[in-house]
């Protein structure tokens, strides 16, 4: 429901999956599984500590349902041992690496875009017949929508935080046609022309350069983090 993180550039799933540094903005409308099948701690049980700051069940099993999701969409079969551990990794990953990111945004002085923070909400809100359905929906995950609030201020100020702290490489005119090589040889149908193709192509290194440079950072902050996993 609420959060995906960064992952750890040695935790790739099975499908490589791309494992983005989102943030805080999945919502209650995401399609995660009814029942899981993974062995999930109680909502109020504190799953991990980060610098004496606690992370409850709750927050851990809305990010392992997501991955669950995700594995599952793909053919895997998260009830094994080896996927339901591999949930398990990059979930402690994900709450770690978002946690140590907040916590160093705070002590540099971010603070939330209160505007775009409204606007999401509402936009949260839209997805809803109502706002019974709503409730209702996040009272069985145990969130609220003052939760809901905070997790989306977050957000912002995790946002802000990579825009400003993260130094990403730059994408190269090489890196953008060896890519769009890669693409067309592999296509089972006719590539569009390269000129159609450059500006998502570039996009997408990019993005995937920013991750690899939050991966970094959040690795520096973990040299000098206290971190105690409970699960």
């Amino acid at each position: 429901m609420l959060t995906l993180g960064a992952c750890s550039d040695q935790e790739e799933t099975k499908s490589e999956e791309n494992t983005a540094p989102e943030t805080t903005e999945e919502t209650a409308g995401e399609n995660t599984p009814t029942e899981s099948a993974l062995e999930l701690p109680e909502q109020k049980d504190v799953v991990v500590v980060v610098n004496e700051e606690e992370i409850l069940g709750k927050v851990y099993n809305s990010v392992a349902r997501q991955l669950e999701s995700s594995l599952t969409a793909q053919g895997q079969d998260v009830s094994e041992d080896e996927n339901a551990a591999l949930v398990k990794e990059q979930a402690l990953s994900v709450l770690i690496g978002n946690k140590v990111i907040l916590q160093d945004a705070a002590k540099k002085g971010y603070q939330a875009d209160e505007k775009i923070v409204e606007e999401r909400l509402e936009e949260l809100k839209s997805q809803f017949e109502s706002t019974e359905v709503m409730d209702k929906a996040l009272k069985e995950t145990g969130f609220t929508l003052a939760d809901m609030e905070v997790q989306l201020r977050e957000q912002s100020i995790y946002e802000q935080y990579v825009a400003e702290e993260v130094t990403a490489g730059e994408v190269t005119d090489e890196e953008v046609k060896t890519a769009y090589d890669g693409f067309a040889e592999t296509s089972e149908e006719e590539a569009p022309a390269f000129e159609e193709m450059e500006p998502t192509i570039r996009t997408s290194l990019e993005e995937q350069k920013t991750q690899e440079a939050v991966v970094v950072q959040i690795e520096e902050l973990k040299k000098t983090a206290e971190i105690e996993v409970n699960i």
